[in-house]
């Protein structure tokens, strides 16, 4: 704490408050240079002019109120602000926000990838597009359709595989797609922040355009997603229909027909498509090209969404939903829990507290206050959506009508044990057994892909609604005397059950 003091007191040290600012203006320079010796240098000028001005207040007797109480709120930011604020003349003012505004613009502008502002900042006037949008978001939604379209040319390119495989074997080709294992239907976690990063920095921020970023992604479309296949033969009835109206029993015939699985997305074909080794020294930051990229990725996240974690996981399209649902092995109203469950993946963000009644919630994805004690999100702002519990409960109220409860515990407490060998999709799985760790972790069964991996739909801190693959869950549950093995009726059942997701 510290006395309030109002605009233009000033009955302090003036030597050692424009010391202080000194320091805290150098501490901004050194902030900068973690970014990369380029932000290095041209922060610490900054940083110096800024720090020069509220020298030369003190020399001309000119107060610098309040640093040390600017530093405890701001860190060296605060420190700088408050000591603008604190100076006698506008002029000063005027000099160090101008000083501050120049180093953030530096700041952003090697921290960010060039794909994406190079328009909006022109710092490679020669790669500037001028048909292209002037604004971030739009240029970064823009880049994203682009980034989308080439995964799904990914997509398509090994479809076409499938459907040579089957024609150069002379495969019987309604077997062979009904075999046909389809990974590639599954979120893909491609990460579209973190392609622009990688191209930008193997174009080490020069010269990127979207047109040879699309070149260079098509270029491996091939190897986006892996597909590999096993033959297999089986007897099927053929003829039957006698002459005359005579019956003739059908001969048995041996058909061969293939079983392919398409792989989900390969996340290291894009450090191919760019040509990218990440162990390989990035000189613009004097650090790899791996952490380089991490960094302006988060940077980038940071901007665009406010949290890192957000944008990374794609949504379920409507097809790949029907698909994979089709592929289930289970009943109609456990079909409904998967309904629900997948139909969230990718669009809504995990919140700390997150809660959320039946239905679509238009809350989701718009900035809230994080209320709820325990997490170190507390007292931010973040996109709005659920935690892992409310994301459990709200697939059961919204598929079936039944609550689960509010929270791990109760959600535990509101099922029983079963082995892992009896799960089935829309039953639950724990990080651990209440009480046992600090924060819990509660997630939906979906199922098992080709290779026998289990996998699960959940709310996950960082990521948001995601199905993948965790090897953390030990505790297998099923909600307590609810039969979920019978067929579902749709509106009637459960006034929950319809929703925009």
């Amino acid at each position: 704490m510290y006395d309030e003091q109002r605009f233009g007191d000033g009955q302090d040290n003036y030597l050692q408050g424009a010391q202080k600012a000194a320091e805290a203006a150098q501490k901004v320079g050194s902030a900068a240079g973690a970014a990369g010796s380029t932000a290095t240098a041209a922060g610490e000028a900054t940083a110096n002019a800024a720090a020069a001005t509220v020298q030369a207040s003190a020399q001309t007797g000119k107060a610098a109120a309040q640093i040390a109480a600017g530093t405890a709120a701001g860190g060296p930011w605060g420190a700088i602000l408050s000591a603008a604020w604190s100076l006698r003349h506008t002029l000063f003012k005027i000099l160090i926000f101008i000083c501050l505004f120049l180093l953030f613009i530096i700041v952003a502008v090697v921290s960010l990838p060039s794909i994406v502002f190079n328009n909006i900042f022109r710092t490679d006037p020669a790669s500037v597009d001028p048909n292209g949008p002037t604004e971030v978001v739009a240029n970064f939604d823009d880049l994203s359709v682009t980034v989308s379209d080439c995964i799904q040319n990914g997509y398509d390119a090994a479809l076409a595989r499938v459907e040579r495989i089957i024609a150069d074997g002379g495969y019987d080709y309604e077997l062979s797609m009904e075999a046909l294992v389809n990974n590639g239907l599954i979120s893909s976690e491609y990460d579209t922040c973190y392609t622009l990063a990688a191209y930008s920095a193997s174009m080490v921020q020069r010269g990127t355009t979207k047109a040879d970023l699309q070149s260079k992604l098509d270029a491996v479309a091939d190897q986006m997603y892996a597909v590999t296949y096993e033959t297999r033969e089986t007897q099927v009835a053929v003829g039957g229909d006698g002459k005359d109206g005579e019956s003739a029993a059908p001969e048995m015939q041996t058909v061969q027909y293939v079983a392919c699985t398409i792989h989900p997305f390969d996340q290291s074909v894009i450090l191919t498509a760019f040509g990218v080794d990440t162990s390989a020294q990035y000189d613009q930051f004097s650090v790899t090209y791996g952490e380089a990229i991490l960094n302006m990725s988060n940077a980038l996240k940071m901007t665009m969404y406010g949290s890192v974690g957000e944008g990374s996981v794609p949504p379920i399209s409507d097809a790949e939903l029907k698909l994979f649902l089709a592929n289930l092995d289970c009943s109609g109203k456990r079909k409904e829990l998967m309904r629900c469950a997948l139909s969230l993946v990718g669009r809504v963000p995990y919140f700390w507290g997150g809660k959320s009644a039946p239905g679509w919630n238009e809350d989701w994805n718009t900035p809230r206050l994080v209320t709820s004690a325990g997490s170190s999100s507390t007292g931010t702002i973040r996109p709005y959506g659920l935690d892992c519990s409310g994301f459990t409960d709200w697939v059961y109220q919204t598929a079936l009508g039944i609550s689960l409860y509010a929270g791990t515990w109760n959600q535990w407490d509101a099922t029983h044990a079963i082995s892992e060998d009896e799960l089935l999709p829309g039953d639950l799985g724990f990080m651990a057994a209440p009480g046992t760790v600090p924060v819990n972790h509660v997630l939906l069964y979906a199922g098992e892909d080709s290779d026998g991996t289990k996998l699960w739909v959940h709310c996950a801190s960082g990521t948001g609604v995601v199905l993948n693959s965790p090897d953390y869950v030990t505790q297998f549950r099923r909600r307590n005397d609810v039969d979920l093995e019978g067929e579902f009726i749709p509106a009637d059942a459960a006034e929950g059950a319809n929703y925009d997701g």
